[in-house]
């Protein structure tokens, strides 16, 4: 709390509050890997040009995005270390409108596609925050005022009034996993969705009535 010597400014208690809120995500993006093989670099490239069409037809309802086109050389390790084939590789970015189907959609591509599908990770997003940037900005203030209320009444006097309000952190709301998404690849994937969760906090100055 503060207060201007000369009495010319009101005093003041200046508290931070923080809110957070969640819901169920409504989005799975899957980060994938696919490769070709073969004796030469045209080889490689058209395995892998077959892979890609392949979990395309496999997923006609899907977005599926492609990058990352690169290919290497594979050495003999046991001999000569001389190159005994190249692969080819390429990223691909899965997008699905259902949180639960992951696993499903990782079985239907491996099914088509085998050992040249890599799966690098996965996560569970909500397409709209909106909603939930707003709740957790309501529920930062609120925490705000209770903090601010309890330092006036231990100081014996009452808040009056909001001088200044100021958003904090990195960004207005930062979004993060609530827990860890699942993925289990032994017998059939199943994959467990965390909720999704947005943080605010805000910076509130109050002025002290008595």
């Amino acid at each position: 709390m503060s207060s201007d010597p000369r009495g010319s400014a009101p005093d003041t208690v200046t508290v931070v509050g923080t809110g957070r809120a969640g819901a169920a995500p409504d989005t799975v993006v899957l980060d994938l890997q696919l490769e070709g093989r073969g004796a030469t670099v045209a080889e490689a490239l058209q395995a892998l040009s077959d892979a890609s069409a392949a979990c395309h037809d496999a997923l006609p309802d899907t977005h599926l995005r492609t990058s990352d086109l690169g290919v290497h050389a594979r050495h003999d390790h046991t001999g000569s270390g001389g190159i005994v084939g190249y692969t080819a590789t390429q990223s691909l970015t899965l997008r699905n409108p259902d949180p639960t189907a992951a696993g499903d959609l990782v079985r239907r591509l491996s099914e088509v596609v085998g050992d040249a599908l890599g799966v690098n990770g996965l996560r569970a997003e909500l397409s709209d925050t909106t909603e939930l940037e707003r709740r957790a900005r309501e529920l930062a203030f609120e925490e705000a005022r209770a903090r601010a209320e309890q330092y006036a009444a231990l100081a014996g006097r009452a808040v009056t009034g909001v001088l200044r309000v100021r958003e904090t952190g990195d960004g207005p709301v930062s979004p993060f996993p609530r827990a860890d998404v699942r993925l289990a690849m032994a017998s059939g994937p199943v994959v467990r969705a965390a909720d999704h969760e947005v943080t605010a906090t805000v910076e509130v100055t109050w002025e002290l009535g008595d």
